[in-house]
């Protein structure tokens, strides 16, 4: 008792959420946890929900998770967007929760805006209507009216929301550690890094101006779009706890039968959605990382808005590129690309890569007889993250939320469209991006880049070596080797260090040729004195082979 006291301050939730637990049919979680002792007796000897239903387990958990509240639905919510953290069934459950709690009262709305900016109702806004328009388990929105006249949306957290949040996570942490230290079965998904990272995603929800700064971003990345549409952000009527932005007339990409009352072109809304989500990933670098159809709006024209901001995803040069070879990979039907790729992401120590590949091989080898026409990405893509989950690949979060968001878009587009083939929006805009890694200009500045990287390595080699060195010298190093691959790791180190070897050299000649410009006297050639003239001709030579061989591994995969 004197361990859950010191690791959980309510103890009435505590054995609220445990109650629960137990009716809905958990209570072996809570045997083998030693849990089942704090759950009431009177409710142990009464038949558990279970036995009369025989519900399959990821439907019981989605019904715990309702009934245990606001905290648990998000959570649900992020394991519906994290396939490579949970078995795809329960993340195809778990898209059923819906986050749509009672609201809270006008008077205490008008209490939190007032008190954060500052003013008076009456003085910051010159309509505000008491009746919200969306509450969900973090905050409630209202329309309102500038004294400009301007139209707003006002996002109002809940009370106490925080703190009510701390608790149900706290709790969450202790669970976790339990199931991860008693249950075999359930270690391997690591329930207590999946709290740890709802944590930190629902400590960032709950802070408005971080999602005012990720909404600024992406309006300003789209400034001047005639098919993407950004809610202006008001500065001065925003805080920690209510956000004010531009109000978005339309319809809900949700909403299919207002859609298709409407003269809107839905398949070129589809299409302008697409590449406004590849826009953000391969060209902005932040993208839109919950793009369900509720933040989602239509507008007359065709074009479409996004709205909350709380959740982002970020793309740096080298997950874009992996993200290009996946995809590629997948219209080719090539395994190998997609095996190289998902390889490249980390493996952990006990992986087994034979099985590995076998089991890419029995994804993308049936593709090889299929229409590119037919090819459904988003199936592909599912089961892809679902065998990074089984083979404990390190898939990178931004990764698997794109790729949640590619299922999400192609599941609505079909909704609406049945013969919508994403295949023919997608395959354009990848080769587009092949083509752009083809350039002189973007080889160049790799070559750049790998060169910093090699000089950088060449630099911190001597310390690291005599580090090394030394605690072979002490018996204090520790080597851990796996005797898979060996072959293949150790042709990839002698390629990097021959690499290591041209990029020195090309430096060594480049700076001797500048040193001799300015002193060597005598013979030239084109007026650059003839030693200088033969290092610069060299090194330009062995950059030359250094960028071939960068550029044939690269074509290999093309």
């Amino acid at each position: 008792m004197f361990n859950i006291i010191k690791e959980v301050r309510d103890l009435k939730r505590f054995r609220e959420i445990l109650k629960v637990l137990f009716e809905e049919g958990f209570d072996f979680l809570l045997v083998k946890t030693g849990l089942l002792a704090k759950v009431p007796f009177t409710k142990r000897i009464t038949k558990r929900l279970k036995e009369k239903e025989g519900l399959k387990p990821e439907v019981m958990l989605r019904r715990t998770l309702e009934r245990l509240g606001p905290t648990f639905i998000k959570f649900g919510q992020l394991l519906s967007v994290r396939p490579d953290m949970v078995p795809k069934e329960y993340v195809k459950e778990l898209e059923k929760l819906q986050d749509s709690v009672p609201p809270f009262p006008y008077s205490e709305a008008k209490s939190i805006i007032e008190k954060e900016l500052g003013k008076g109702l009456e003085h910051l806004f010159l309509d505000f209507e008491k009746a919200p328009i969306a509450s969900a388990s973090i905050s409630q929105v209202y329309r309102a009216a500038l004294k400009t006249g301007e139209k707003v949306a006002v996002k109002v957290q809940r009370p106490n929301v925080r703190q009510i949040m701390e608790t149900d996570i706290e709790i969450m942490v202790y669970i976790a550690k339990l199931l991860e230290n008693n249950i075999e079965a359930i270690k391997k998904f690591k329930p207590a890094k999946i709290v740890q990272e709802f944590k930190d995603w629902t400590e960032k929800e709950m802070d408005f101006k971080l999602e005012a700064r990720n909404a600024k971003r992406f309006y300003d990345n789209f400034r001047g779009s005639k098919t993407v549409h950004i809610p202006k952000v008001y500065d001065g009527l925003t805080s920690g706890k209510v956000l004010t932005l531009e109000f978005i007339e339309g319809i809900e990409l949700h909403n299919l039968k207002e859609v298709k009352k409407s003269r809107i072109d839905y398949s070129q809304v589809i299409k302008n959605g697409f590449e406004a989500i590849m826009t953000q990933v391969f060209v902005h670098g932040i993208f839109h990382a919950d793009p369900h159809p509720g933040n989602i709006i239509i507008m007359k024209d065709n074009s479409i808005a996004f709205v909350d901001f709380g959740i982002v995803g970020y793309f740096d040069e080298n997950l874009k590129n992996k993200c290009i070879d996946m995809l590629y990979g997948i219209v080719e039907q090539d395994e190998e690309i997609v095996m190289d790729t998902l390889v490249s992401m980390g493996l952990e120590a006990d992986t087994d890569y034979d099985q590995l590949k076998t089991d890419i091989g029995f994804i993308i080898q049936p593709l090889q007889n299929t229409s590119v026409n037919e090819l459904k990405i988003s199936k592909v893509v599912e089961e892809i993250l679902d065998i990074g989950l089984r083979h404990k690949i390190r898939i990178p979060a931004s990764f698997v939320l794109f790729g949640k968001t590619i299922v999400t878009l192609e599941g609505v587009a079909l909704e609406y469209d049945p013969s919508f083939k994403l295949i023919e929006t997608s395959k354009p805009f990848i080769e587009k991006l092949i083509a752009k890694r083809s350039s002189p200009l973007y080889m160049w500045k790799k070559f750049v880049h790998e060169m910093y990287r090699y000089r950088k390595f060449a630099e911190e080699f001597p310390d690291k070596a005599e580090k090394a060195l030394d605690k072979i010298q002490r018996g204090t190093i520790k080597v851990d080797i796996e005797d898979t691959d060996i072959k293949k790791l150790s042709l990839e180190i002698d390629r990097s260090s021959n690499r290591v070897a041209y990029g020195l050299l090309i430096a060594a000649l480049l700076i001797t040729s500048a040193i001799l410009i300015n002193v060597e006297k005598g013979p030239t050639i084109i007026g650059v004195p003839l030693l200088a003239f033969f290092s610069f001709f060299f090194a330009s030579m062995f950059m030359f082979v250094l960028m071939w061989s960068i550029l044939r591994e690269k074509f290999r995969h093309w």
